[in-house]
């Protein structure tokens, strides 16, 4: 009988630490996956920064702009384009 007593509380001892590591699990899990959220939108913010900025940095006129003033380019004059075809 004391044997059987002392298997059911040992039973109930170890079902108890299952439990509260089960919890335990479950809050690190709910934290790491709060954060992978945080992440995520703070790439997708990133991304639509990065967006804009190619989006800006790809304007035809600013890149003329800075052909012209910075690198002291011109555009030619249509007689002295050369096409060349295979």
């Amino acid at each position: 009988m004391k044997f059987l007593v002392l298997l059911l509380i040992s039973a109930v001892f170890v079902s108890a630490l299952q439990v509260v590591l089960a919890r335990h699990q479950n809050r690190m899990l709910f934290i790491e996956r709060h954060q992978l959220q945080q992440q995520g939108d703070a790439l997708r913010i990133y991304y639509g920064q990065l967006q804009l900025e190619q989006s800006t940095l790809a304007q035809p006129h600013r890149i003329e702009t800075i052909a012209r003033d910075k690198l002291n380019m011109i555009i030619p004059a249509p007689n002295d384009i050369i096409l060349i075809r295979d």
